[in-house]
């Protein structure tokens, strides 16, 4: 797969996780936190399931395992899995648009946490898009920006924590699908954990109500197929071809710019004059992103 293609996936994904926060909103207002986690990602295991079997992906983990790769692999599905479950909690106390943009911060946190895990350098044109791309959300929502300095409430902090496990997430992610080659057996791996663990919990302090399910069965359909089965599983294949830092940027920025577009959109929440001026910003980041490679490989060949 040539790099932009790959990236061209990624957007994609961000466009999906976009519109994904509405469901989650419309979601949250009837099903507890834990209970639709474990409907959406169960769902996207099943979903995933034939790929990993034809990738071969059981005897391969336990190849993986057996060589020392074990921790990574569940680290990875620990991350993926606080990251998803704080999320949806904090969708319950903010707006979609507000979740979006502090979700979307971080797009500048992937550098650094590669940096930190496997020494990746930063560049000055991942650095410069990063911080466009914050600019931009900023811009975007720019009412939730005026909420926030009056103080952060429970879902804020939530969404911040969320966007620090995210990091992660995406980070370890393009290490281990750039070693292993197993995109659809991790992206399996963590649907799965996540799916199980949640429904453990549902069933324990959640109430399992047959009438709110039916009710949420689109929002459920949606987040468990777009925006996991789907989404997730391309972010794995595309992140192979793609670094990291630069993935983030693509996915976090359309993430936020199509979560503001779906909030206008189907929740009438407000999108401001600034909202659009943030739009340009974000899609700026994005064709920093996908002009530096460019710029690198003409200057190779000079």
């Amino acid at each position: 797969m040539k790099r932009w293609q790959a990236d061209a996936l990624l957007a994609l994904v961000g466009l999906i996780w976009g519109f994904g926060f509405v469901a989650q909103k419309d979601a949250s207002a009837q099903l507890g936190a834990f209970t639709f986690v474990a409907c959406r990602f169960l769902i996207s295991a099943l979903f995933v399931l034939p790929l990993m079997l034809r990738e071969k992906g059981i005897s391969r983990v336990v190849t993986a395992v057996r060589a020392g790769a074990g921790g990574k692999i569940a680290a990875l599905c620990l991350v993926f899995m606080a990251g998803v479950d704080l999320q949806q909690y904090g969708t319950a106390d903010t707006t979609a648009t507000h979740s979006a943009f502090l979700t979307g911060t971080y797009v500048v946190l992937v550098p650094f946490v590669g940096l930190a895990l496997y020494r990746h350098r930063l560049s000055l044109g991942v650095v410069l898009a990063g911080a466009l791309s914050l600019v931009g959300v900023g811009f975007l929502t720019d009412a939730d920006i005026r909420h926030l300095a009056s103080g952060f409430n429970r879902g804020d902090v939530l969404m911040l924590l969320c966007a620090v496990c995210l990091a992660a997430q995406v980070a370890v992610m393009g290490h281990m699908v750039g070693l292993m080659k197993m995109p659809f057996t991790f992206s399996f791996l963590q649907y799965a954990s996540t799916g199980l663990v949640a429904l453990i919990i549902a069933l324990w302090r959640e109430p399992m109500d047959a009438h709110a399910l039916a009710h949420a069965w689109l929002p459920i359909v949606y987040a468990g197929v777009a925006s996991g089965g789907i989404a997730y599983t391309l972010q794995a294949v595309a992140q192979q071809h793609t670094p990291s830092a630069d993935s983030a940027i693509i996915m976090g920025s359309m993430e936020t710019l199509f979560g503001a577009v779906g909030a206008a959109w189907l929740l009438h929440e407000r999108m401001t004059g600034a909202g659009y001026i943030g739009a340009a910003a974000i899609l700026a980041s994005i064709v920093l992103v996908e002009l530096v490679p460019y710029w690198q490989a003409r200057r190779g060949r000079g």
